[in-house]
């Protein structure tokens, strides 16, 4: 590039000098550059020293860019020396720190490969911690291991305590079994005794309390009185220390008691003359000392489906008069279940079997001093005079010989 453009500056500079030689030679003398300062005199060198200066100044600046070109090369080729030198040795380095990574992740699968079993029991651990830390929460909130030994321990005293009480119930258990075993002993020599209970009062008996045996029910004590011998009292009313104004279910069951004022109950009357004939003896008395009975040789009652119903009496017998037949085939009438509403006879005079209120209420309310409309009342002992209430009424019962 620098030969051509000092070949072009030859073409250009050659011609002007040789024009001005030969105009000058025309016109004055010829110079032959040979000898320029000799030969060409000053009018050469004012014609030429410009295009001389103009030409060196070029050829200084065309070795400049020479020069400068020549160390952009040599930079250029020291800089892609330096950067391919700089890229190889980072690249030479990622590689290697790749294969370290490599190798290293390698090692690292290998080792949790061959530690499977580490890592199962590490789970296991992980676990039981979380047993323990749910056990923990149950304990209660402790803040120090210390207080977690001393709840262990307090739990343990616990546990132990109760194996003490466990074994002592235990044994009061075994206890309890054994007085069982016996108590179900006795029984079965009772439930023997009681097969052997009479169904009434002894014959040959003092009075007193006696127990008797029904089929179907329970044993049970009654009063049993030797005037006249053998019978068992059903009701009886003398101080008035009872309430008669009761339920259906009171009257069938039986209340007071058997020492003092009482009811037998209807459901026992039932049972007792259904098994075989009874008698019935009525003893009245009145606050004035007079006495009375009225015994009846063929006493039955129905069951509670026919309402207890007066089924019959029989022959009457006695010195009262007789205010029960007028009653025959009524049935009981109780406060809260009367069969004859109309009347409401047990309203006003007590349970019965009523007809029309009729003339006898042995279970009516009780008057201290023996006068009472209302009140207990048998209608030939009393001559019809219904002013007058009985202070005294027993009604017993006893098989039919």
């Amino acid at each position: 590039m620098l030969r051509l453009l000092s070949f072009l500056l030859g073409l250009f500079i050659f011609p002007s000098v040789q024009g001005g030689i030969e105009l000058n030679s025309r016109n004055q003398s010829s110079c032959v550059l040979q000898d320029a300062p000799r030969q060409c005199g000053s009018f050469c060198l004012t014609t030429l020293n410009p295009l001389l200066n103009h030409s060196r100044h070029i050829r200084k600046r065309l070795d400049e860019i020479k020069a400068g070109q020549t160390n952009l090369s040599m930079t250029t080729a020291h800089g892609q020396e330096d950067l391919k030198a700089g890229f190889d040795s980072r690249f030479k380095l990622a590689e290697e720190q790749h294969m370290a990574v490599n190798s290293e992740m390698q090692n690292k699968l290998q080792e949790l490969v061959t530690k499977e079993d580490f890592v199962k029991s590490i789970q296991a651990l992980q676990a039981k911690l979380d047993a323990r830390l749910d056990r923990m929460e149950k304990l209660g909130t402790m803040k120090t291991t210390a207080d977690a030994n001393d709840e262990l321990k307090n739990q343990e005293e616990h546990l132990k305590n109760r194996d003490e009480q466990i074994s002592t119930l235990t044994t009061r258990i075994e206890a309890i079994e054994k007085t069982k075993s016996e108590l179900s002993s006795q029984l079965s020599e009772c439930r023997k005794s009681d097969d052997n209970l009479p169904d009434s009062c002894p014959i040959d008996s003092p009075n007193g309390i006696y127990q008797i045996k029904l089929r179907g029910l329970e044993p049970f004590k009654v009063p049993c009185a030797t005037s006249p011998p053998g019978w068992t009292v059903i009701q009886r009313r003398i101080d008035g220390s009872e309430d008669f104004n009761r339920t259906w279910n009171d009257y069938k069951s039986g209340f007071g008691n058997v020492t003092g004022e009482f009811f037998i109950g209807l459901e026992k009357l039932h049972r007792m003359t259904e098994a075989r004939p009874h008698e019935l003896y009525i003893k009245l008395g009145m606050l004035n000392g007079s006495t009375g009975y009225a015994q009846y040789d063929d006493f039955k009652i129905g069951s509670e489906e026919e309402w207890y119903e007066l089924k019959n009496l029989g022959i009457y017998s006695g010195e009262a008069g007789d205010a029960l037949e007028y009653n025959k085939n009524q049935r009981f009438n109780t406060i809260d279940r009367s069969y004859d509403p109309a009347y409401q006879c047990a309203y006003q005079f007590g349970a019965w079997w009523h007809k029309a209120c009729s003339y006898s209420k042995l279970n009516a309310k009780y008057y201290k001093d023996g006068k009472g409309s209302d009140g207990i009342q048998w209608g030939p002992f009393q001559h019809d005079d219904w002013s007058i209430s009985l202070t005294f009424v027993e009604m017993m019962i006893r098989p039919k010989s």
